[in-house]
């Protein structure tokens, strides 16, 4: 196994690990809960297989729910999240870039990556907060609950992103 795939195992770990333990028992204001395993997905090379990262997406999702008892909600909302990742990577990404790379505030810069950010922390919390409610009776608190999720998101994931270990740049 390669240094890089070994730390990417290692991520994955220690992502699931303090989503379970430490953001899903985060309810800022009762409403808004970061959900930084997505930084995973965002974070994997650029030329990556597909299907690989569907799979990965869904086994991270499927982990989420078994530890948060959602059933099913998070592998869903993930496996949407690792099919829409290559299109957006095709609108964030530069187009002079061949070589294998992993999205980044250096790679991308930062108002580009900090889009990529939005833009799927966005699908992923409109969906996941849509299929938890299941009802649109209080828009006002869904409302809430999903623009605050959405901005305690991007913003641990940008502070993941400043702080990250020079090993897991690529």
């Amino acid at each position: 196994m390669s240094k890089t795939t070994i730390q990417r195992i290692l991520l994955f770990i220690l992502l699931v690990l303090l989503q379970i333990w430490l953001f899903n028992n985060i309810h800022l204001f009762g409403v808004a809960t970061p959900f930084v395993y997505l930084y995973f997905i965002l974070k994997l090379p650029v030329k990556m297989n597909r299907n690989a990262v569907l799979l990965l997406s869904a086994l991270m999702g499927l982990i989420i729910d078994i530890f948060g008892s959602t059933l099913g909600l998070n592998m869903f909302v993930m496996a949407i999240i690792g099919f829409l990742r290559f299109y957006l990577l095709k609108l964030f990404a530069p187009r002079d870039v061949f070589e294998d790379y992993a999205p980044s505030f250096e790679t991308l810069g930062n108002f580009m990556f900090v889009r990529y950010v939005g833009t799927l922390a966005l699908i992923h919390v409109v969906i996941l907060h849509l299929m938890e409610s299941f009802t649109l009776f209080d828009p006002v608190n869904l409302g809430l609950r999903i623009t605050g999720s959405f901005i305690l998101t991007v913003v641990f994931i940008c502070a993941f992103e400043s702080i990250n270990i020079k090993g897991f740049k690529k």
